[in-house]
């Protein structure tokens, strides 16, 4: 799973087959807690995977003009 922060609030994707197909029966395009609680019950392991953000690297140079 991989927890992003859409408008203030967080929500969690699944990032593979398994926690796709658990959104699916759920109904849902994230993983709710009671979701993810259940595939625990199940005795499924649940990790979060952390993704790399893009950064903007602005430097200040001279214009040629």
């Amino acid at each position: 799973m991989a927890v992003r922060n859409v408008y203030g609030n967080e929500m969690v994707y699944p990032v593979n087959d398994t926690a796709k197909l658990f959104a699916k029966i759920a109904g849902t395009k994230t993983l709710k807690p009671e979701t993810i609680y259940t595939a625990q019950l199940l005795g499924f392991d649940v990790e979060q995977v952390i993704e790399e953000t893009a950064t903007l690297n602005f430097t200040r140079g001279k214009l040629n003009g």
